[in-house]
Order: C-alpha cells, then sequence, then structure tokens
C-alpha cells in the first residue's frame, strides 16, 4: 500500500553562545503518516558560527526527516511544510538557486527519493504558522530550552494524540 507522509520542519539558532563560546542551533521535525507519528529534535553546537544558522539548521532538518522516507519503497507523496516554503521550493526544483550550503544540499541530492515525490504545498495566509505540526514544534523548542538553558542534546515528546489539522 503506498504511504503519504506530511512532515513539519524547523531550524533555528539561539541569540547566545554557550559558556564553551559555541554558537548553538537547533533543528526539529514532525513526521507523520497515517499509522506513524515521529518527533526528533537534535542541537548543534560549533565554534565556527556559519555552520550554525537558521538556513543551515532548516536545511537540517529536512535531510533528517528525509532520511527516515529515504528506505520506504511505498512513498506516494511527501507534503513538506517548512518555516520558508517558497525558497525550499525554488531550491530543490533549481540547482542554481542554490547559493549558499551546497554541502547541505549535495547530502539531499544523494537520499534515494524519487524528488518529483516531494510537494511544497502553498502556505495560503501562513497558515502553516497555525498549524498543529508546527505547534509541535515550537513546544519541542520550548521543552528543549526548558531541559537545559545550555540547549544539551534532548529529545522533546509533547503530546501527539491529538488530531492534527491540515
Amino acid at each position: 500500500e503506498k504511504m503519504s507522509y506530511t512532515i513539519y520542519t524547523k531550524g533555528i539558532t539561539s541569540n547566545f553562545l554557550d559558556k564553551d563560546g559555541y554558537k548553538i542551533g537547533f533543528w526539529c521535525y514532525y513526521l507523520r503518516t497515517e499509522n506513524t507519528t515521529e518527533l526528533k529534535c537534535k542541537v548543534v553546537k560549533s565554534e565556527d558560527a556559519k555552520k550554525v544558522t537558521a538556513p543551515r539548521m532548516q536545511l537540517k532538518s529536512i535531510i533528517e526527516a528525509l532520511k527516515f522516507c529515504e528506505n520506504d519503497s511505498f512513498v506516494d507523496s511527501i507534503k513538506l511544510y517548512t518555516n520558508n516554503q517558497q525558497y525550499f521550493k525554488q531550491c530543490f526544483e533549481n540547482e542554481k538557486s542554490r547559493k549558499k550550503n551546497k554541502d547541505l544540499w549535495a547530502q539531499i541530492d544523494k537520499l534515494k527519493l524519487d524528488k518529483g515525490l516531494i510537494i511544497f504545498p502553498e502556505d495560503k495566509d501562513n497558515a502553516v504558522k497555525q498549524s498543529r505540526g508546527m505547534k509541535i514544534l515550537e513546544a519541542a523548542i520550548r521543552d528543549t530550552q526548558a531541559h537545559n538553558n545550555d540547549w544539551e542534546e534532548h529529545t522533546a515528546h509533547p503530546s501527539l494524540n491529538k488530531e492534527m489539522e491540515d
């Protein structure tokens, strides 16, 4: 049976350095199918501030979510919701649009997924920000920050039981 995935991704950076002077970033994705939900969050630290930017964290969340789907031979479609739908859609469709983060785009290109299955639905009236998927990601970010002010690696598990709105 063919499987449709809905994925919400978020990538952000902190406004402060940790106690060792490292730049701190955070990526998170929430994935669901008819039978599965998956929430994964990760903190990234680097001395090199160029390695921890919001676009890089966003790309990392997309890569990790797509890796989850990579080995599923029954993928019918992947609806991908991001902080910046139009930008990522343009970069997926046109490699010339990829001015930065070429190392991460190369990882996306290496994934064993039919890129034609990946859909970036239009975000009419910023509805994605109000969706259950993005609210879950926001809760995961808050949980991670509350867990440890230094944003040590931590997986957050907000309630996934309520029906998600599209």
